[in-house]
Parts: C-alpha cells; sequence; structure tokens
C-alpha cells in the first residue's frame, strides 16, 4: 500500500474550509484556468502505482476495465489527448513520434514504448484507452449524453471507492449516485444538481474540478466483487492502529467534454494520507480531527467508513494531545 510522500502534490481535501467551522457534502466543482488544465501529473510515488495499477487490472481485467464495443473512436480521442498532454508536460519523460496514422508512443520513466496505427484497433492487443491508461496513475471514466442523462460506457478503475466498471457499466449518472444521501433546500437531489451541471458547463476546452474524499481501512481501493476481502477489515481498526490502517483518500476529479464524441471524461487521481502521516502537517491534523468528529452519520454510511470511524477519531484525538505537549 502505498502513500503519497510529496505533501505540496496532495491534493488536502478541506483548504478550503474556513476555521472554526465543519465539512459537508457539497457542490464545489471549480472551472479549470488555462494553466491548470493538464490532468497529467507524475508524483514520485508514480513507478509504485503503476505497478500495482497493471497488477490490478491484469488480475481482475473484466472487473477493472469495462467498455461497449461503439466507444472505439472516443476512446481513441482520449488516447490522444492523454498522450499530447504527457507530452507538452513533461517532455523529459514522454515523446511521441507521429508518421501519418502510424505513432509510437515512449515512456522514458518505464523505458516502455508503445506502437500502434492510430485508429486501429486491431494495431493493439488491448483497447485503446486501456492500453495507454497503464501508463498513468490516474482512474478514467467516459460518460456519453443520452436522454438528459449521463450514461457509463467506458472506465478503467483500478482505486475504486464503492465502485466497479463491471457493476457501473451502463448505468446513468443518477443511478450510480442513487446513494447519495443529500438533497438541497429546494429539494432536489445532490446528484441531480450535479449531473445537471455537468451537461451545462462542462465544454469543449472548458474542464472542471472538484475534490472527493473518503477514509480507507488498509485498503487501496473497495469495489463490489471483492467485498469479501476488504469488508472485514473495516472491523480490525483500533485507536491504537488507526495511524497506520486508515488513510485519507483524496480523489482529485476533472472534467472534460471531448470535442469529437461529447462525451465527458472523468479522470480521477486518487492520493493516500495515513492518519499518522498528518503530524507533518499539524495544522491538517487539528482540522481533519475536528472535521471527522463532526460527520453526520448519514454521511459515514455513505462514504462505507462507520465501522472504523470511532477508533479513528480517538486515535486523532489522542494523536493532537501528543502533539499539543510535544510544542508546549
Amino acid at each position: 500500500m502505498y502513500k503519497s510522500t510529496k505533501l505540496d502534490l496532495f491534493p488536502y481535501p478541506f483548504r478550503n474550509i474556513k476555521e472554526g467551522t465543519n465539512y459537508r457534502y457539497s457542490n464545489d466543482l471549480k472551472k479549470l484556468e488555462k494553466h491548470e488544465q493538464n490532468c497529467v501529473v507524475i508524483t514520485p510515488e508514480y513507478e509504485k502505482q503503476i505497478k500495482r495499477k497493471r497488477e490490478l487490472l491484469n488480475e481482475q481485467p473484466e472487473v477493472r476495465f469495462q467498455s461497449y464495443p461503439h466507444t472505439m473512436e472516443m476512446q481513441w480521442e482520449v488516447a490522444e489527448m492523454l498522450i499530447n498532454m504527457a507530452v507538452e508536460r513533461y517532455p523529459e519523460h514522454f515523446q511521441v513520434e507521429k508518421n501519418g496514422n502510424h505513432w509510437t508512443f515512449h515512456n522514458l520513466i518505464l523505458n516502455e514504448s508503445e506502437s500502434f496505427i492510430f485508429g486501429d484497433e486491431s494495431s493493439i492487443e488491448l483497447e485503446p484507452l486501456d492500453l495507454v491508461g497503464r501508463h498513468f496513475a490516474t482512474d478514467f471514466v467516459l460518460m456519453v449524453l443520452r436522454d438528459d442523462n449521463l450514461y457509463l460506457e467506458v472506465a478503467q478503475e483500478s482505486y475504486a471507492a464503492l465502485f466497479s466498471p463491471h457493476w457501473n457499466k451502463g448505468m446513468s449518472f443518477d443511478e450510480i449516485h442513487g446513494p447519495v444521501p443529500f438533497v438541497s433546500r429546494t429539494g432536489v437531489p445532490l446528484a441531480e444538481r450535479v449531473r445537471n451541471f455537468l451537461i451545462r458547463n462542462v465544454l469543449p476546452g472548458e474542464p472542471w474540478t472538484r475534490i472527493n474524499w473518503n477514509l480507507m481501512a488498509n485498503r487501496w481501493d473497495v469495489n463490489y466483487e471483492t467485498y469479501d476481502t476488504w469488508g472485514p477489515t473495516r472491523s480490525i481498526v483500533t485507536p491504537e492502529n488507526a495511524g497506520k490502517l486508515v488513510r485519507l483518500r483524496v480523489e482529485e476529479q476533472f472534467f472534460y467534454r471531448m470535442p469529437r464524441s461529447n462525451a465527458i471524461l472523468f479522470v480521477l487521481n486518487t492520493q493516500f494520507l495515513p492518519m499518522e502521516d498528518l503530524t507533518l502537517k499539524p495544522e491538517w491534523l487539528e482540522q481533519t480531527y475536528s472535521i471527522l468528529s463532526d460527520i453526520p452519520k448519514p454521511m459515514a454510511d455513505y462514504k462505507g467508513f462507520t465501522p472504523f470511524i470511532e477508533p479513528t477519531v480517538e486515535y486523532l484525538k489522542n494523536l493532537v494531545e501528543k502533539v499539543k505537549l510535544q510544542t508546549n
């Protein structure tokens, strides 16, 4: 289980919460400025993440990657975008040679190359997004607009949080987010508000972002098919071991409207921080303790950490007191 080691790159989820106030679920979508629109990020954990991501994809290919046959063109469109972003942001790590439709993508970090005929799936062993996606530590979900809703048609997901490409393929945005237990002041379900916002506001060349967070009990991911493995781990957390077992899981989400296919691409950059590492940022430690102490039960139930929230909060309380004693 890896963790983020460069905290300057960690997308701490509570930065914008004012001191003295606590977290409540909200639509925190933010439009990306031009200089923020490239979603390719190389962290110190890149090689470790890629290795584990590929292991998971190879162990459970049908669970981790799903698509419909008619999605090939949009997959190529996304593959092209990701390759171009990688080369633009990290020319020292990625290169691409284009000779007409004959492309060769070089990953210099891994010392690997992918050669293919762009647009011809017979020239590659994996589907386009599955092939190119294995060079990036992020997860990818493609949803298509139909009948005033968004439907999941392609997904490569290795860091799932109560999600599975195998389980969720073909579902609408509303069906996937059906368990979200929150409504607006006017009674509109939050999932419906977010879905409508994405449809109206995520336009070609105008991507958006938001931060989603959760807690994980000694797990990389929790998908539906492996509940028998990760379910029991939630009951072994105690105030003594929560520092090592429980991680703050933060998902930095990016939303792009693909100009040719009109699909919306969800890019999910998932990072983990053990509770014990919050001491490296004392202000984060105190705020996280305050927020988790006040989490409404419906939210904890929805996020899936109700079984171990109490020992986690107890651990953080003890840690805050310990840090204060050391600094006084």
